[in-house]
């Protein structure tokens, strides 16, 4: 399995004000994180984690650019 493999999307989670960024492969989830949309910190630290495996050739085709989330959060590539 590569991260070539992977299919990245954004799902909502149980709080509205959380997101779950999940990779899937085969039929699995065989990445995830949750982030706080309204926490600039949790929002960068998300937008990087994306950039990373768009880096590595995950189909991030999925997600919208930029995630969603606080006002004064880092864009990607910051």
């Amino acid at each position: 399995m590569s991260v070539r493999d992977w299919r990245v999307t954004l799902k909502p989670w149980a709080d509205r004000r959380l997101r779950f960024i999940q990779a899937r492969c085969g039929g699995r989830v065989v990445w995830g994180v949750v982030y706080d949309a309204d926490d600039p910190d949790s929002v960068s630290l998300a937008r990087r984690a994306v950039a990373t495996l768009r880096a590595a050739g995950a189909d991030c085709s999925a997600l919208p650019s930029p995630l969603p989330g606080a006002p004064g959060a880092p864009g990607p590539g910051a």
